[in-house]
């Protein structure tokens, strides 16, 4: 059932305005003049079509939210705009929104109040930049909109449902610059003693020698055949992907440690062509999340993703337990943790 309008009375305002009626009526039994005779009809008339107008004014009144971007990075500015559209004839001089300004990942609450005023038949709007300092998903709601009349003698509420939402991300720094061959390396050697004979890597494709390429990836039958040498490009595997846990903590400022490292990292991966699949932890599913990127893209609608739960309910104490219960095949990860107040990736065994 839809809410109805509620109004609220001002009172001192309409005793104020009562006491000057009653004055105007006192002066005009003693001078009997033509002009206060109509000032009492102005001031008798007025009332009325300020309560009428402002009552049907707020009855069609449609209010609007938007963002001009749905993903940026940390400290970037997100232009919101709230737009009044009026239809009627009426007008506002005073139109109040409520804003409720969300970080729903890192469970933190502020409220705005916009005031603007809304003229005849046009689209009034109002700007407002938001340059967040915190990661996580932002969600900018409105529920009631209040109207107050000209003469200033109640305020009118409208029931209104206006939301809009904006992923503040990780910034990527350095990422693209730091150097994953150690991880590889290492998972690679993890992998292959416990696969011997197997090589941890795929041949994805081959190409011509370049300097600076390994001699154990030239393909020496290939290139005797074509006199030149030719090398294996490779591409991890382990799932043909580096798998990436990300071990939250409760503490907000290590957290977003963790996610910056984390995107570095994604970053690399994905520069170097090396498919990266996030694993977080979701409570109320109680399970892990996968996250599968290969692009930058991808990577950015990953952490919109992450950022779709809260942090508490991202928060794995037993995260190496349930690795090994829900992975039993994986035998190793990067796991990115946070360790006696440092933040740092680590290679895990999984066993």
């Amino acid at each position: 059932m839809e809410q109805k309008m509620r109004f609220q009375l001002r009172p001192i305002r309409i005793i104020g305005y009562l006491i000057c009626l009653a004055s105007a009526f006192f002066l005009y039994s003693v001078l009997r003049s033509y002009f206060l005779w109509l000032a009492i009809v102005i001031m008798l008339l007025f009332p009325a079509l300020s309560v009428a107008g402002t009552v049907y004014l707020c009855g069609n009144l449609v209010p609007e939210i938007s963002a001009d971007r749905k993903k940026v990075f940390r400290s970037e500015a997100v232009l919101v705009e709230l737009r009044l559209r009026n239809p009627v004839w009426f007008l506002a001089l005073h139109t109040q929104m409520k804003l409720a300004v969300s970080n729903t990942f890192l469970e933190r609450q502020e409220i705005l109040t916009a005031v603007l005023p809304t003229a005849a038949h046009q689209v009034n709007s109002l700007k407002l930049s938001f340059g967040a300092e915190e990661q996580g998903r932002y969600v900018i709601s409105c529920d009631m909109l209040r109207l107050r009349d000209m003469m200033g003698f109640f305020d009118c509420k409208k029931p209104v449902s206006l939301s809009e939402e904006f992923y503040v991300l990780p910034h990527p720094g350095e990422a693209g610059r730091m150097d994953v061959t150690g991880f590889m390396e290492g998972a690679a050697e993890r992998e292959e003693s416990r696969h011997k004979g197997n090589d941890f890597s795929q041949v994805s494709d081959v190409r011509e020698y370049l300097p600076g390429d390994r001699l154990r990836d030239i393909h020496w039958k290939l290139s005797a055949r074509q006199d030149t040498l030719m090398v294996k490009e490779r591409v991890s595997a382990a799932g043909s992907e580096m798998m990436l846990l990300l071990d939250l903590t409760e503490d907000a400022k290590q957290a977003e440690q963790i996610l910056e490292l984390a995107v570095e990292l994604g970053q690399s991966l994905t520069g170097q062509r090396l498919p990266v699949c996030f694993l977080c932890w979701s409570r109320p599913a109680f399970q892990w999340e996968e996250y599968r990127c290969g692009t930058g893209a991808e990577l950015e609608e990953a952490f919109c993703g992450i950022f779709g739960l809260s942090l508490s309910e991202r928060v794995n104490e037993r995260a190496q337990e349930h690795m090994r219960n829900f992975y039993p095949h994986l035998r190793s990860y990067l796991a990115v943790t946070a360790h006696d107040g440092v933040v740092k990736a680590v290679m895990r065994e999984n066993g």
